[in-house]
């Protein structure tokens, strides 16, 4: 990984969009983004995985830069097209550069947040609030990477256009993957942890429903969590209130 690419993708990302967009360092730029994307994203989802421990920890940090990969393997195509049609007959091999160095940019960002994630995990974040605030860690990454993509759009006509349509791909393909791939954390309260769980809905519902859930309001049939998910003495949001944990039902029940 070249120390000197990695510095202009968080220094100088419209000189590394450009670069990408004239067909020049390609090689160097798809290397460094491609080291940068192993190394962050991999440590940001051994971070996430931490919060259950053991071969979670191993887990997260496979499936995150997976779901990296997955999403520029459906995005370039997607950009090679729209790209063309919206003016801008760009050859593939300058779009994958582009999308590589937007995400090595946002695996950049993702390992600036792992240390603040790691903390607020080891001080006790319950469950749902740790699930929402990886989620807004990705965002924010998300909008990293969104950065390189537009300046790589450079100036002309439809240039606003084409930036939208590459965020509503961007974004839409790039929840689904990382949904697919779930569990991240892991719950404490569940025996074992798959690699891959069962599909239940879509990313957009998860999303919503993780932010209830972190506010307390919880949309399982009305049960509260399982107490045991929220380690380290993390206060139990029914711990105070008739019926606590789950109003005396037994684990199976719950």
């Amino acid at each position: 990984m070249s120390a000197a690419v990695v510095s202009r993708l968080l220094r100088a990302p419209a000189e590394v969009a450009a670069s990408c967009r004239d067909d020049r360092d390609i090689r160097a730029i798809a290397l460094a983004s491609l080291g940068a994307i192993a190394l962050g994203s991999a440590v940001f989802g051994g971070v996430i995985g931490s919060f259950r421990g053991r071969e979670q920890i191993l887990y997260a940090a496979i499936k995150v830069p997976l779901a990296m990969l997955i999403t520029l393997a459906l995005c370039a195509p997607a950009f090679h097209a729209l790209a063309a049609v919206l003016g801008r007959p760009w050859p593939m091999r300058s779009v994958i550069a582009l999308v590589l160095a937007s995400a090595g940019r946002s695996s950049l960002a993702l390992l600036a947040f792992a240390p603040v994630l790691w903390l607020l995990i080891d001080l006790g974040l319950g469950y749902h609030a740790s699930s929402v605030a990886a989620w807004l860690a990705y965002a924010v990454a998300g909008l990293a990477a969104l950065g390189v993509l537009v300046r790589g759009i450079g100036a002309g006509k439809g240039r606003w256009l084409t930036a939208v349509a590459f965020m509503a791909v961007f974004f839409a393909v790039g929840g689904q993957a990382a949904w697919i791939l779930r569990p991240y954390l892991g719950r404490p309260s569940a025996k074992e942890v798959p690699f891959l769980r069962a599909r239940e809905g879509s990313f957009s519902d998860a999303l919503v429903k993780s932010g209830r859930s972190a506010l307390g309001i919880y949309d399982d049939d009305g049960l509260p969590p399982d107490p045991s998910d929220y380690p380290h003495g993390y206060p139990y949001p029914y711990d105070h209130e008739e019926g606590a944990a789950g109003g005396g039902l037994t684990e199976d029940e719950r």
